[in-house]
């Protein structure tokens, strides 16, 4: 693939492992986005390559006794931009129509509009389960959800 131009061998300040670019990526100039990722989404799945590349360290805790629990038992990283910022723990309420964040932690240097933006991806998220609104453990992240 290096021959052919398909791919070109990159090199990663800090990194010493190889590292590579599709031969017809563009670099953009800003990445702009919220995004809650599940355990399993490919940023993420790879727990050596997302501390590597993000300096996130991602552990799925639901096998964990609650009292060694560092995050929460079902805990999805929040993506803003080019950033994993924030961790959410989140539990469906049907029955009284909650999305509730059991609990938020903030990741070191997470930028000041981080639990604004964080709120909204809850909100979308609320929303698209069909639940009425957010709760927070200090309602700090209560937020109605817009209608998608």
């Amino acid at each position: 693939m290096i021959e052919g131009g398909a791919l070109l061998p990159v090199s990663v300040e800090g990194w010493r492992h190889p590292a590579y670019l599709h031969g017809e990526a563009r670099h953009a100039r800003r990445i702009r986005g919220d995004a809650l990722l599940v355990p399993f989404d490919p940023l993420i799945w790879n727990r050596e390559r997302a501390e590597r590349l993000f300096g996130f360290r991602y552990r799925i805790e639901i096998y964990v006794p609650a009292e060694k629990r560092q995050h929460g038992y079902y805990v999805l990283p929040f993506l803003m931009d080019d950033k994993l910022v924030a961790r959410v723990d989140l539990k469906s309420d049907r029955q009284r129509g909650l999305l509730l964040a059991r609990s938020v932690h903030f990741e070191p240097g997470a930028p000041p509009e981080t639990p604004e933006r964080l709120a909204g991806a809850l909100a979308a998220m609320a929303a698209w389960l069909g639940l009425e609104r957010v709760e927070g453990a200090s309602g700090a992240m209560a937020r109605r959800p817009s209608s998608l």
